[in-house]
């Protein structure tokens, strides 16, 4: 168990959060590491945390560089690694003591290239563990081809059979480098995806444990939590820019059509807009049309809630109540409110602004058995989720239509 990994810890402006993620990789069991703390150009006392931890520790690498996104500071990462694996982790998370122990022994007794572990959502101290989708085990000639088709899209909607994170994983480094070099086209709204799944779906070889290690910050001031106006544009980038990441694939992983569910996905959670026409009465069209005089109530206040409200607001949509089970542990800012304060209200639809279809199916359960009709509640229409090209021929943005130029399925 000689081998050395190189960790790769992605700052910017997490200076609260720092000391905590960095002393978590100090305090592995697994003592054969090389820490690279990327910098990028982080405005707070990043830089300076950085440079004292270094000061302690031999093990420590400091990169300081200008800003230029996650995908730039992981590029600036891993070409100045050294180890046989790699691994990532945020600079505002933290991880279990065991997490790179227990992931180079599962890549060595099993000869794999990637290993795939679970994530734990942490709330302040309430913490939720995400297991892989696949089950545990490994995956490797005949085996991976049996998954292969399924490890973008699940075909549960929408589950990744394989979590896009890259902070879950652990990587043979010499076999890993080159998908993390490929160019980046979406300014940090597919850089996760668009190199994991070129590298899982070329190498097929991984083993996946349903061990939770990791632990992601939930912050409502993240930028995953940001309302963003260039989605639509930076998504038709990748988009036409896809298939020479997955050049390595096979014909029958059906890689474009579990691309266009992650673009349906990227759109419904963040640019639901492409999909209506403004000179039109409805809006919210994937969730059969609402008219804009109606009072809604929104249902959901993850990254598909915050965007959903946003959207409604800018479409004059008049929405009364804002709910989220969660609600006691989110910012008091965005002012959600407990759903059982809905039987209270006086209103015309639920929009669930969430994407998970089992938590979508828990949401409604919990609707109906407070006595809300069946119509009153909108989610995704299901002649969409069998069919993303139904929905995704119709994206438009700045009057041009996102995918008719090319056949995506």
């Amino acid at each position: 168990m000689d081998e050395k990994i190189s960790i790769i810890v992605l700052i910017y402006r997490v200076e609260k959060y720092l000391k905590q993620c960095i002393d978590s990789i100090l305090n592995q069991t697994y003592q054969n590491l090389e820490i690279i703390l990327v910098d990028d150009g982080s405005d707070d006392l990043c830089g300076e945390i950085c440079d004292q931890y270094a000061q302690m520790d031999g093990r420590i690498k400091v990169i300081h560089k200008e800003n230029g996104g996650i995908d730039s500071a992981r590029k600036a990462g891993i070409q100045a690694a050294t180890g046989i694996y790699v691994g990532y982790v945020d600079g505002d998370d933290w991880i279990e003591p065991t997490m790179y122990e227990r992931l180079i022994k599962i890549a060595k007794d099993n000869d794999v290239e990637i290993v795939e572990s679970g994530v734990i959502d942490s709330y302040g101290d309430v913490y939720e563990y995400r297991k892989p989708y696949f089950e545990e085990g490994c995956y490797k000639g005949a085996k991976f081809d049996e998954i292969a088709p399924y490890v973008i899209y699940s075909g549960s909607f929408f589950y990744f059979g394989i979590q896009t994170y890259l902070v879950t994983k652990l990587f043979k480094r010499d076999k890993f480098v080159q998908f993390q070099m490929l160019e980046d086209y979406s300014d940090n709204i597919t850089d996760d995806p668009l190199v994991t799944f070129p590298a899982i779906l070329s190498l097929r070889s991984i083993f996946i444990t349903h061990e939770c290690f990791y632990h992601y910050r939930v912050r409502n001031d993240s930028a995953k939590h940001s309302v963003r106006t260039d989605i639509p544009e930076k998504l038709k980038m990748v988009y036409e820019n896809d298939q020479p990441r997955f050049i390595g694939c096979k014909s029958d992983d059906c890689v474009n059509r579990q691309l266009s569910y992650l673009y349906m996905y990227l759109l419904l959670a963040k640019a639901i807009y492409v999909f209506d026409d403004n000179k039109d009465d409805l809006y919210l069209r994937p969730y059969g049309g609402l008219q804009k005089n109606r009072k809604i109530i929104v249902y959901g206040a993850g990254v598909v809630g915050i965007n959903l409200m946003s959207y409604i607001r800018q479409a004059e949509g008049n929405v009364i109540f804002w709910a989220d089970k969660n609600y006691r542990n989110l910012d008091e800012k965005l002012q959600v409110g407990n759903p059982d304060d809905i039987l209270s209200l006086e209103f015309d639809y639920i929009v669930i602004g969430i994407l998970s279809e089992k938590a979508v199916n828990s949401a409604k359960r919990q609707l109906e058995d407070m006595g809300i009709p069946k119509e009153k509640i909108r989610w995704i229409d299901s002649n969409y989720i069998s069919d993303p090209e139904k929905l995704l021929m119709e994206a438009r943005y700045n009057d041009e239509y996102l995918f008719r130029h090319k056949n995506i399925l």
